[in-house]
């Protein structure tokens, strides 16, 4: 396999971690620092083994898919735009599934953990947390499907008032960048080449549980949604 290929596989590898247990329950933002007055995209809320994400306004109308083809270096990939706006996802790690929830229509649909996600712009949030926040480039690149990736840890950085560790990491053919919380054991920040996005207005402590429920009277229904291109984020 080509390198141009390898190097597109980095993210995929840290969205298909273990189960990933939250250090301290807590909820945040994630806000895209690049456009003025850094508009909100979805509000996230963490417990032991579970997150949900509720989409904002300003995240669009493709930001919760169910992947067909995972994109590389070489070739896009596709996926079926599930959901959007006003849409939330919960996901539960100890079960590997994912349920979309549609407000406007009362409905929801589950499918795997590995399928139906938060578009990549918001999927590593909920995924990623290392074991050892300043060593976590031993734990990324162990599995068998970072051969060929690099990662390096760049050192202690604050964002946002919080203490965290950066590192960069090959992704796309170029160089994306990572900070893990290091109390909470999280991301709270990430940047590519296009984009840049952060978590802020951190809170810490319990999350009522009937966020991580499907609401009463919701009925099941199929994800039927268009085939869309899956692009580098």
């Amino acid at each position: 396999m080509s390198n141009s290929i390898r190097v597109s596989c980095i993210f995929a590898v840290l969205l298909a971690g273990s189960i990933t247990y939250a250090q301290t329950d807590f909820s945040a933002d994630i806000v895209d620092s690049q456009k003025a007055g850094t508009p909100t995209l979805a509000k996230i809320y963490f417990v032991k083994d579970k997150r949900r994400m509720e989409m904002q306004s300003g995240s669009g109308e493709d930001t919760i898919i169910l992947k067909l083809v995972q994109p590389t270096a070489a070739k896009r990939g596709t996926h079926i735009q599930a959901g959007g706006a006003g849409d939330a996802v919960i996901m539960d790690f100890a079960a590997h599934t994912s349920t979309i929830l549609w407000p406007k229509q009362t409905g929801y649909a589950q499918d795997s953990l590995g399928k139906l996600m938060p578009a990549e712009l918001y999927g590593l949030y909920p995924s990623i947390q290392p074991k050892d926040v300043d060593n976590a480039c031993i734990e990324w690149m162990r599995k068998p499907s970072a051969e060929g990736e690099t990662c390096r840890n760049i050192g202690r950085e604050t964002v946002n008032g919080r203490s965290t560790v950066k590192y960069e990491l090959s992704c796309y053919g170029g160089i994306c960048r990572l900070w893990i919380d290091r109390n909470l054991r999280v991301l709270v920040k990430r940047e590519t080449d296009w984009n840049s996005t952060e978590l802020r207005n951190v809170k810490e402590g319990p999350q009522p549980a009937s966020l991580f429920d499907i609401p009463a009277g919701y009925s099941s229904r199929n994800i039927a949604g268009t085939i869309r291109p899956t692009y580098p984020q």
